[in-house]
């Protein structure tokens, strides 16, 4: 570890940003399989929460009030609401989709950021912005095909999750710099439990021992997700760990085929590679125009 450490930063949150997809991955195949295995999307959602609610639980009980109910409680609020609202659309489609199929749709999450910037925040979106976010709706669109073929319904859900984890991020962007990741999380698991709870009750399947180890995998894995996030961002930049994200897909492909025999057509990797390179070209002119802006701040 110490060896790992005198890494250069860059390199270590690639690192961390690769567990992190890892991790991802291997939690969407835990809901796949216990789907295959007859229980609800929503059941599996419940355990995502509950376990991740017993994970930090030890740190919960050593918190101070001052950490755990922070000034910016309304904005946690809403954040909390969008995130378990996302986990149970996202859990929703994991369901009955193809894992890679979901992933594909799951990467118009960035330019529903873009959109919501500049109509909620009101930030300036320049043409060449708005331009990307066109042609990864484009790609979004070819991956449905609506008209073409029979659509999935359970596309839809995969997207308001992506539009509710957009509002996650706009939200967090404005309460990172007093809160910490593990409050946030921790309010994000507390209410998904029972909330998921509501919508699995009445379809509930009791899980049997054979089921134990992806139950346990849903929660793990989601909990070591948020765990490998938070250091990848301590290590190095958002415009870096972007690109590295778009490894899910792949290693989503691969998990689909290897577990389940399934796979995605060849429409719904050319939509794909145009919402990457739609997301990509963003990042990019993203971080470019923050070069001058740091600049600029140095020298005043």
């Amino acid at each position: 570890m110490t060896r790992f450490a005198a890494w250069p930063a860059p390199v270590r949150g690639v690192c961390w940003m690769f567990l992190q997809v890892a991790s991802m991955v291997a939690m969407m195949a835990a809901v796949r399989m216990l789907a295959h295995r007859g229980i609800p999307a929503h059941e599996s959602a419940f355990f995502r929460g509950f376990v991740g609610v017993a994970v930090m639980l030890p740190w919960a009980l050593r918190s101070s009030r001052g950490v755990l109910v922070p000034s910016e409680w309304r904005w946690i609020a809403v954040r909390t609401a969008l995130a378990a609202g996302g986990v149970l659309f996202w859990f929703l489609g994991l369901g009955g989709m193809p894992i890679s199929d979901v992933v594909a749709v799951q990467f118009t999450h960035p330019l529903f950021v873009v959109a919501g910037a500049a109509l909620l925040l009101h930030e300036t979106v320049g043409a060449r912005r708005w331009a990307g976010v066109a042609v990864g709706f484009a790609g979004a669109v070819l991956i449905v095909r609506p008209g073409f073929h029979a659509v999935n319904p359970l596309v839809f859900a995969v997207l308001v999750s992506a539009m509710f984890n957009a509002g996650v991020q706009l939200v967090t962007k404005h309460v990172a710099q007093t809160v910490t990741g593990a409050v946030l999380a921790f309010y994000m698991n507390l209410l998904l439990a029972p909330l998921a709870l509501a919508f699995a009750a009445p379809v509930w399947v009791w899980p049997s021992w054979a089921d134990a180890p992806w139950v346990l995998a849903v929660g793990i894995f989601g909990t070591l997700a948020h765990i490998f996030l938070t250091r990848a961002m301590k290590a190095m930049d958002a415009s870096l760990a972007g690109p590295v994200d778009f490894a899910r897909l792949p290693l989503a492909a691969a998990a689909g085929w290897v577990l389940f025999r399934e796979y995605s057509d060849l429409w719904t990797w050319a939509g794909a590679v145009l919402i990457v390179g739609a997301v990509s070209w963003i990042t990019r002119r993203e971080a470019r125009a923050a070069v001058p802006a740091a600049v600029q701040a140095g020298r005043g």
